[in-house]
């Protein structure tokens, strides 16, 4: 069998007249009987929960219209989860609903003041309200159900609860932990290297489940890039990989070479039939229980646990802080349009303004001084403003330059002398190394009688031991000295 890029399996051919409307009829589906592609593992589809005959036959109608379409199988199935919800809210209500000419405007205001409350998703529910409204348009061309009124209709604002999350990253004290040599070791193969391409490279885990086995191409450089199809995008997409990346997709390869004689398709074969790839549900289960075995636990100490797609969130996360546009990351991660991308950018925002504010607690100025800071104060946003536009245009192997970036800088290659220097707690290795250099440097030209030169290098050691001094008696105690 070859390998199906998207992880969907072939279908077998299609029935043909009555026979293919029976299946349709059938109030259970089967991808394959209907020559519909489907993931494995995904190809059947009940419709026996929809308990009002009417509603059923024009849910299933609907269905079939949106498959003839191209919509993709699992979202006939998602649908008909939705579906399933409104069918139980219509058997709850007093007196239930049975018949479709009841469906009205004021009707659909009680299902959603009845789906408001119920535990779940905030996505579950907007998914809820996206299938209903858009069949209950659909109905009114196609007539599925032709007695459901006219004015039985969802407004687009009343589709999403306007709640935007941000993505939940994975902290990078977590992060050690679960990128550690030694923990992915007690990982096996294939899940191991699963582990590390999905942190590398932010893929969906059902589309790194479902590599084939030589995804890899070469760019023009000689550079390394996956290819892959994306399930959710329906589209093909090839992106850089790193060098970790490289290496779990060869030490993958390798391992299914020993493990399958006859070799296999897939990249990540499933155990129990190696003409398949890895279902899902196995690898969530097994990353489930290795952290479980590692004892992953956050800064606390507290036991905690991670979703697989949370490395995906980190990724982008790690990208957006390290300034990469935010289009890039949008190809890269491969999202539909610029406002997913976003979030992340809002997050940076959000916490890197939080880390800013610490930062602005700790920093010392060239003497040593402590510098004061008020985050309630009104110049506090433009002070914030001036830090991120001088971190993007300056970097400083021992602090960072306090001077507005439009402003040229009249002090090149003097950065401890001048007064718009900052530092933290985090050089004082630097600072430490720096001044045992400078102090070298101090004696060879007073040696050599180069007086001039031996009072630049005092100047800096003065400023350098103010700065140490001040640094030293920031730091928490018990911190371990650097």
């Amino acid at each position: 069998m070859s390998a199906d890029p998207g992880g969907m399996l072939a279908a077998v051919p299609a029935a043909a007249g009555d026979q293919l409307d029976r299946r349709y009829g059938a109030d259970a589906w089967q991808a394959s009987e209907l020559g519909v592609a489907a993931a494995r593992g995904r190809g059947a589809l009940s419709f026996t929960a929809i308990s009002q005959p009417w509603l059923r036959e024009g849910v299933k109608r609907w269905a079939r219209q949106r498959l003839a379409t191209g919509c993709a199988f699992n979202t006939i199935r998602s649908g008909a989860l939705a579906f399933k919800r409104f069918s139980s809210f219509l058997a709850c209500c007093q007196p239930p609903v049975q018949h479709p000419q009841d469906v009205d405007r004021a009707l659909l205001e009680r299902y959603l003041a009845w789906l408001a409350p119920l535990p779940l998703a905030e996505s579950t529910k907007a998914l809820s309200r996206v299938f209903l409204r858009a069949f209950l348009q659909e109905n009114r061309r196609y007539r599925w159900v032709p007695t459901i009124s006219a004015e039985a209709t969802l407004y687009p604002e009343e589709l999403s609860s306007r709640r935007h999350t941000l993505p939940r990253f994975i902290p990078e004290f977590v992060m050690g932990q679960l990128e550690s040599e030694e923990n992915l070791a007690q990982l096996r193969a294939p899940y191991r290297s699963l582990v590390v391409l999905i942190a590398e490279t932010g893929l969906r885990a059902g589309d790194a489940c479902a590599l084939p086995f030589d995804p890899m191409l070469t760019d023009s450089a000689g550079w390394p890039c996956l290819r892959f199809a994306s399930s959710k995008m329906r589209a093909e997409h090839l992106l850089p990989l790193s060098t970790r990346a490289v290496e779990a997709i060869r030490a993958q390869q390798h391992h299914v070479r020993q493990t399958c004689p006859d070799g296999s398709a897939w990249l990540f074969p499933s155990r129990s039939d190696q003409h398949q790839p890895v279902p899902y549900d196995t690898f969530r289960r097994a990353f489930g229980c290795w952290q479980a075995r590692i004892g992953l636990h956050d800064e606390t100490g507290c036991a905690t646990t991670v979703t697989v797609h949370r490395l995906r969130h980190t990724l982008g996360t790690r990208l957006i802080n390290s300034g990469v546009p935010e289009h890039v990351i949008q190809r890269l991660l491969g999202h539909a349009s610029p406002a997913m991308t976003a979030v992340y950018a809002h997050m940076h925002d959000t916490t890197i303004r939080a880390e800013f504010e610490r930062y602005c607690q700790t920093r010392v100025d060239v003497e040593g001084r402590l510098l004061g800071f008020d985050p309630q104060a009104v110049t506090a946003n433009a002070e914030w403003v001036k830090h991120r536009l001088s971190r993007a245009a300056d970097t400083l192997p021992n602090g960072y330059c306090g001077r507005p970036p439009q402003q040229d800088c009249p002090h090149p290659n003097a950065c401890l002398t001048c007064p718009d220097f900052q530092t933290t707690a985090e050089f004082l290795p630097v600072h430490r190394q720096q001044a045992d250099l400078t102090r070298e440097l101090f004696d060879a030209a007073q040696a050599a009688g180069r007086q001039r030169q031996a009072a630049n290098h005092e100047k800096v050691l003065i400023s350098l031991d103010k700065i140490i001094g001040s640094l030293q008696a920031l730091r928490p105690q018990g911190a371990e000295n650097a």
